[in-house]
């Protein structure tokens, strides 16, 4: 708690100090984009036990450079992006299996995430991206769902669950190399190849690139639909690599597929009091080697609800996870799904300061239908200050 108060402390005055900073008119994309953000979540548990709060954080430094205009590599773009994280874990002591909060790591470390170049190419309808990459900022991700907290509304936790270390997401990636092409139409298509487990399993809180005889690859491709207020996309990802079934000794293709629907429900612009988007999300994998069978998530977001905030959000999201058949008997798991109900509001204290209480109610944490539900209060901070090299 007390480093809570101090990290609260900190960030209030720097807060005040980049709210001095007068707006700037939009300008062209700079050469050089170095991106600062710190978040801070403090999670409460509605128990009788001593230790129901939990504090986690999470420091971004995400380096953007415009090679064409720095160098005259025309089409190209470098990312660098490096992060830390306390460590501290909000889901051993809620015991569900999503994940309450989607900067939660387990490992304290400061790491490498992202390092990557882009090429664009075609008229820059296409392009090529090589190195350090997470899946997630382009496969199965989504403008409405960003807005929540639990880690299922950011990838589906059928996807998430995959891999022996997970696949290339926050906060492990891997090598990979991506392909995306824009069709007419705003019709898009991408496919990636991955280092089949990102990082080393036995060291965490290192970004390692080893390539092992048996890792195999992971392979994704998306297509979809993106245009304002719109986005629709079919998903499928499967790895090289047979994975060992769990109860018996036979081995499987570890293979998935997802659908997503993202649209824009009322807007302003059509005399409506408030701006109301929605998503609904379902993923299925193979539940012979995971434990999930299938996930199915749906959200709600509304933008201006309340007069003189028209930029605040609020959310309402459901994430249900399926357990698999193999998995509920091999475990004597009582139950065959969890169920996370999340009401989550975001605002903007400053330009560089915001704040989003959540509430998050967790039935049958850990699929296990004999555990009481679990209810955790969360808030979190987030500060963000950008510098640029014109």
């Amino acid at each position: 708690m007390r480093r809570f108060l101090l990290a609260g402390l900190c960030i209030a005055v720097c807060a005040s100090i980049a709210s001095a900073d007068e707006p700037k008119a939009e300008e062209p994309a700079p050469p050089a984009n170095l991106q600062f953000t710190y978040t801070a979540d403090l999670w409460r548990f509605d128990s009788d036990s001593d230790d129901d709060m939990v504090y986690l954080d999470n420091l971004d430094l995400q380096l953007s450079l415009d090679l064409e205009q720095i160098w005259g590599w025309s089409g190209a773009q470098m990312f660098i992006y490096g992060l830390y994280n306390n460590g501290n874990s909000v889901s051993e002591l809620s015991g569900d299996f999503q994940g309450v909060s989607n900067i939660e790591t387990g490992t304290p470390a400061v790491r490498l995430y992202e390092a990557w170049i882009d090429q664009a190419f075609a008229g820059g309808k296409g392009s090529l991206r090589l190195g350090l990459y997470d899946l997630n900022t382009e496969f199965d991700a989504g403008e409405v769902r960003a807005l929540f907290i639990n880690s299922s509304h950011g990838i589906g936790a059928d996807f998430a669950q995959s891999g022996h270390n997970g696949p290339s997401i926050f906060p492990v990636t891997s090598l990979a190399a991506r392909l995306n092409w824009n069709f007419d139409n705003n019709v898009y298509f991408r496919g990636a190849i991955f280092d089949g487990v990102p990082g080393n399993p036995g060291r965490p809180a290192r970004t390692t690139i080893d390539f092992q005889k048996g890792d195999g690859v992971l392979l994704a491709a998306e297509t979809g639909i993106a245009r304002d207020g719109r986005l629709w996309s079919l998903g499928v990802w499967t790895y090289t690599e047979e994975f060992p079934d769990l109860v018996t000794d036979q081995t499987h293709n570890n293979t998935g597929a997802y659908i997503a629907l993202e649209e824009r429900l009322l807007s302003k612009d059509s005399g409506s009091n408030f701006d109301l988007s929605g998503s609904l999300r379902f993923g299925i994998a193979n539940d012979d080697i995971n434990p999930l069978s299938s996930f199915f998530g749906a959200t709600l977001v509304a933008t201006g609800v309340f007069p003189g905030w028209p930029e605040d959000r609020l959310g309402l999201g459901v994430a249900v996870a399926n357990g698999g058949d193999k998995f509920q008997s091999t475990f004597d798991v009582p139950d065959e799904r969890e169920i996370n109900v999340e009401l989550t509001y975001f605002a903007n204290l400053t330009p560089s300061l915001s704040i989003q209480p959540d509430i998050q109610w967790i039935i049958n944490p850990g699929l296990d239908g004999e555990a009481d539900d679990v209810f955790v209060f969360g808030i979190r901070l987030q500060l963000n200050k950008n510098w640029t090299v014109s």
